[in-house]
């Protein structure tokens, strides 16, 4: 009888679905799983309403289609949802610093002669042009392993 209560795919995807949302709250912290997750309680729902009780394969199946749908629909809010606390890095009082290149900085590598000290240099990698020339004004991005991260001014 015990065994029977596992074998129901209501309850099947109800604990799938606690044990997913509690693995991806408590170990990784709101990740990807969570869409899988609440698409097994929300497949748990609609079976316990509604008496239908496909096979497990259908019931995994559904789980997995509503889980991609919860995703496709709440990735942008979730994204969101999770950037909205990050905060400006200060952690080198050189970030937001205004510089003129001395050598070309490209996206991947540079050398900049600022503040005098040589720095390894690169171009932030959403930054709209692939490389400075000397003389282009920089502002400091980010420091990463003692490279500067530079995006262009106007």
């Amino acid at each position: 009888m015990e065994t029977a209560f596992l074998y129901d795919p209501a309850n099947a995807s109800l604990i799938a679905g606690l044990i997913l949302l509690g693995l991806d709250i408590v170990v990784i912290g709101l990740s990807p799983v969570m869409f899988v997750a609440v698409g097994a309680l929300l497949t748990s729902a609609v079976l316990y309403a509604t008496g239908w009780r496909p096979s497990l394969v259908e019931t995994a199946a559904i789980v997995a289609g509503a889980g991609l749908l919860i995703a496709i629909v709440g990735r942008k809010p979730l994204q969101r949802f999770q950037n909205a606390d990050i905060e400006e890095d200060k952690s080198s009082d050189l970030i937001g610093r205004e510089l003129t290149t001395t050598h070309e900085v490209t996206k991947t590598r540079g050398v900049v002669f600022w503040s005098g000290v040589e720095w390894q240099a690169r171009l932030a990698q959403d930054s709209p042009v692939e490389s400075l020339p000397p003389g282009a004004r920089a502002r400091v991005v980010a420091v990463e392993n003692l490279a500067l991260v530079l995006a262009p001014l106007p």
